[in-house]
């Protein structure tokens, strides 16, 4: 887990998946959707009492992109859009999740070709249909662990 109140989410947590590395250390095997700071392939550091994550060892150079189609579209706007993101996403050999229907994050790996999917955010944003925001704007921050 990823504690979300250093975000202005008390007492919210978020669900990582995390690879085994060492005895307290793990690999996040997601990609994050709240946390800030935490990319795929992220090397941390778990607190073995509360299996919340505790500290960012290493960065991998995988970063995260967040986009949430606004509440504003008609279902039939958001469809056609998730489908048109869908499409960039599998075009740019990319991985994503969505949480439900309306937000989805992106890994974005180092070296990758990312016009096609820049290109729709870009649009979209001038559109006013999506927000975006990098996964990195703020660095990672564990909170209090209890």
């Amino acid at each position: 887990m990823a504690n979300l109140e250093p975000y202005g989410f008390p007492g919210t947590l978020e669900q990582l998946w995390l690879e085994r590395q060492g005895e307290d250390t793990f690999k996040v095997s997601c990609i994050p959707f709240r946390v800030y700071g935490l990319a795929l392939g992220d090397r941390v550091r778990l607190d073995p009492a509360d299996q919340q994550v505790t500290e960012l060892l290493e960065k991998s150079e995988h970063r995260v992109i967040r986009i949430l189609l606004l509440p504003t579209l008609s279902d039939d706007e958001a469809t056609q859009l998730h489908g048109a993101i869908d499409r960039a996403i599998t075009q740019s050999h990319l991985k994503s999740e969505w949480s439900g229907d309306r937000h989805i994050a992106i890994d974005l790996p180092p070296d990758r070709d990312l016009d096609t999917v820049w290109a729709l955010i870009r649009d979209a944003a001038k559109d006013r249909m999506i927000a975006w925001e990098w996964g990195d704007v703020e660095q990672f921050q564990p909170g209090d662990v209890k």
